[in-house]
Order: structure tokens, then C-alpha cells, then sequence
């Protein structure tokens, strides 16, 4: 294996912890995961994370990066949603100010957000193709 399939690798294994580490700190029900959150967005990104974790092992650069974009967006649509059903969670007070006192009290952990977005952008940068030397490719005939 090449170096960019061991951050390839490297990025997968973040990604994963990441996803196990407390995301957001609810007041009653206490830390949530990302499978807490919504288990069929997790479902997805731990799909695409096996299927990154395949393209690493295989070497298979395009399909690696393919699978980081893909992450990425996930991510991206997910922090989108949850910031928005935080603040729309306490919605059925009647009262507005005890409404936005609940929502104030949902926390958001940032270190799972911050070590799957690490991973992504592992998985991202690093996943370029692969240079071809000029020393080692073959002579033209004549």
C-alpha cells in the first residue's frame, strides 16, 4: 500500500471514531451519537465510509475521493439538519421565551463533528491520482 492509501485509511478510521463520539448533549435524554441522531443518515455514512475503507485498501484513488465528496456532503446535510431541529425541537411550547430557553440548553459536541469533518477532508485531500514518473515508464522505440 502507497501512503495515500494509509491516510486514506487513516481518514476511514476518523470518520468512524467520530461517529461514536458524543455529537450533541440533549438536556432529558443526555449525549447523542450519530446514530442517536438519525440512523439512516448513519446508515449512509457508514456505508460510504466501508466503501472508502475498500477503495483505500484496493487502491483505488477515484473511488476513494468519490466516497470523501460524498461523506462530505452527508456531513454537511446533516450539521444543516440538526442545527435546524435543535432549534425547532421545543417548537410545542406555547411560551416563546421557554421555548428558546429549551433550545438554548442543546449543546452541540463539537469534538465527533470535528474528527468526522477531519476525516473527510483526510480522505479529500489526500486521495489524489497518482503521478507517473517519467524515469520509470517505458523508452519509445526509435
Amino acid at each position: 500500500m502507497t501512503a495515500k492509501n494509509y491516510t486514506g485509511l487513516l481518514g476511514v478510521i476518523l470518520v468512524l471514531v467520530g461517529g461514536m463520539c458524543p455529537m450533541l448533549r440533549v438536556p432529558i435524554f443526555g449525549n447523542w451519537n450519530y446514530w442517536d441522531i438519525d440512523t439512516v443518515l448513519a446508515s449512509i455514512v457508514y456505508s460510504l465510509s466501508a466503501l472508502a475503507l475498500i477503495a483505500a485498501v484496493t487502491r483505488k484513488q477515484g473511488l476513494l475521493r468519490f466516497s470523501g465528496w460524498l461523506l462530505l456532503l452527508m456531513l454537511v446535510f446533516t450539521l444543516t439538519a440538526v442545527y435546524f431541529k435543535a432549534n425547532d425541537y421545543f417548537s410545542f411550547i406555547p411560551l416563546k421565551k421557554l421555548a428558546a430557553a429549551a433550545t438554548r440548553m442543546i449543546k452541540f459536541k463539537w469534538i465527533g463533528w470535528g474528527l468526522m469533518f477531519a476525516g473527510t477532508f483526510i480522505i479529500i485531500l489526500f486521495s489524489g491520482k497518482e503521478k507517473v514518473s517519467l524515469k520509470t515508464s517505458p523508452k519509445m522505440p526509435g
